[in-house]
């Protein structure tokens, strides 16, 4: 562990601690086998073989029960509701169940809850809403990405129609017996996508399996075990054979089929899926997973991408309002502003990413406010909002991410509470940068070789981070900011070039003969029909 170091951020230097997980200095004279055996003792890898060509994927799980209970009321043609979820994972699931249950029987509906109109989790509410709307009693209900705590709500349902059957299909933590589901199919090892994929599959050989891997990318789930031989093939299902949605959604977003990534699946495809469901009805999301002709696939392939740089424009803006009203005194940052609701949640989170702090961000829209909360290692958000939870109207979370409604004229005394809390709480908390290192790297190493050894180890995520490595006493060539928005800084430093995406606000803190620290990963770029190796600097250090 090295400390004592600064890196250069958001126009502040930050400390840092560089956790170093190897000794060794790669140079260009260490062998290839030398460098793979070291990344994987630093992921603490033993199956090589399988790590590196993971088996198609097989589920170690009995879904029985629930693949019985499905069958017999499709056999019956009976009337079958799919109750999703609004985020990625939950959108996959309900595709997948959907293309898989649909053509067995025409009475299969599926339905994405509205943010605003029902709220998170599983609602009874919105269940008879939608069987009053539709004029539909329905038969058999089948949860998916929620339901493993909405034991309580199902209680509702079947006081009203006793002869329901329910199925639970999730991944989320329990807290307690289902005692009204008929069955259930649960792991918190993966996502609802995986689960959703399995059960698809005894329903159809054709089951979407880059549906399976778009969930767990984009639910953040470790990339190890069934997770990698999920993403693994899903990656490659959809390089060669995309459906009409996802294939028009990657030409809308910019991703190149040939060098798709899990990167594509969490930041391109992700965000776009996620963004309708932010600020409108998540339903067209929905639609275009499950849209089967081109023509209307690239409908609600634009009419996501809209709302993504709606999305995006909005974020922007509140993050550069809340940023105005920042106090970092009280350990806490906590804002309340009529932001919209569904975007909250990713400004918190882009504020405790920059500040290393907890964040409370309050949409303020009449009587109830909506608020969101993300947090850092040293505080547990929920543990703490239940300190004070009388002042809410209803909470929910956990460690690391919270969130709650409260009446408007409580948010002043949560902030009077929680800046007191946090201000005796934290006090000898000060926020420190952690960055984990594969190795020192001389700059003799950079090569086509070791990049092309390093992406046999992708694709990289929780569990399997992309390799890093600390190249020490670098001199600055040239440096200039690039790109469409202007936001990336390009260098040139000891005679390697490098890039810095979304750090051109850090040209002015760098003057050219400056000597640097990087820390970055290896990458092959590809310009006028030449492979050369740059750097894709992480973070610039100084001392």
């Amino acid at each position: 562990m090295l400390s004592g170091l600064q890196i250069i951020a958001y126009n502040r230097p930050m400390q840092a601690l560089l956790n170093l997980l190897s000794s060794e200095t790669i140079s260009g004279q260490t062998p290839p086998k030398t460098l793979l055996k070291l990344l994987l003792k630093n992921r603490q890898i033993t199956d090589i073989d399988t790590f590196l060509k993971p088996p198609f994927p097989e589920s170690k799980l009995s879904s029985k029960k629930a693949v019985n209970l499905i069958n017999k009321y499709i056999e019956k043609q009976k009337n079958i509701l799919i109750y999703g979820d609004y985020d990625v994972d939950g959108l996959s699931s309900t595709a997948l169940l959907w293309q898989s249950l649909y053509p067995l029987n025409k009475n299969v509906f599926p339905f994405i809850p509205h943010r605003e109109k029902d709220g998170y989790g599983f609602k009874a509410s919105s269940f008879f809403r939608l069987q009053k709307e539709k004029n539909i009693n329905f038969d058999l209900l089948i949860t998916v990405d929620n339901g493993i705590v909405a034991d309580a709500q199902f209680a509702k349902i079947k006081a009203k129609n006793p002869n329901i059957k329910i199925v639970v299909i999730d991944h989320h933590l329990a807290s307690g017996q289902i005692k009204n589901a008929d069955a259930l199919f649960h792991s918190t090892t993966t996502s609802a996508s995986v689960l959703a994929y399995f059960i698809a599959k005894s329903f159809s050989k054709t089951a979407d399996l880059s549906l399976a891997a778009l969930g767990v990318v984009a639910d953040c789930q470790p990339l190890s075990g069934l997770n990698r031989s999920i993403v693994v093939h899903g990656l490659q299902e959809l390089k060669l054979n995309p459906s009409p949605g996802l294939k028009k959604l990657m030409e809308i977003s910019g991703v190149k089929r040939d060098t798709l990534s899990v990167y594509d699946l969490g930041f391109l495809l992700g965000p776009r899926l996620n963004a309708v469901g932010r600020l409108s009805d998540p339903i067209d999301a929905l639609r275009l997973l499950c849209s089967q002709s081109p023509l209307q696939a690239s409908k609600y392939a634009h009419v996501l991408n809209n709302f993504n740089e709606e999305r995006q424009s909005l974020q922007k803006e509140s993050i550069d309002l809340a940023d105005k009203n920042i106090n970092l005194k009280n350990k806490v940052i906590f804002i309340a502003d009529s932001f919209n609701p569904g975007i909250i949640g990713l400004i918190a989170g882009r504020l405790t990413e920059k500040y290393l702090l907890p964040s409370v961000i309050i949409a303020k829209n009449g009587q109830i406010a909506k608020g969101s909360c993300r947090s850092i290692p040293q505080v547990n958000i929920i543990e703490v909002l239940r300190k004070f939870s009388s002042l809410f109207v209803d909470l929910g979370g956990h460690p690391g991410a919270a969130g709650f409604s409260i009446l408007d004229k409580n948010i002043p005394k949560l902030k009077k509470e929680l800046k007191s809390y946090f201000s005796t709480y934290l006090l000898n908390y000060f926020p420190q940068k952690s960055i984990t290192i594969d190795a020192k790297m001389d700059l003799s190493a950079i090569n086509l070789k070791n990049i092309k050894l390093i992406k046999s180890l992708q694709p990289f995520g929780l569990g399997n981070p992309e390799p890093l490595f600390l190249f020490e006493n670098l001199k600055i060539d040239s440096k200039k900011i690039i790109g469409q928005t202007q936001s990336h800084l390009k260098l040139k430093v000891s005679g390697v070039d490098a890039i810095a995406f979304k750090k051109a606000d850090l040209d002015k803190d760098l003057k050219i003969g400056d000597s640097i620290n990087l820390v970055a990963s290896l990458e092959a770029n590809t310009w006028n029909g030449h492979t050369f190796p740059q750097l894709v600097v992480k973070e610039i250090i100084t001392r």
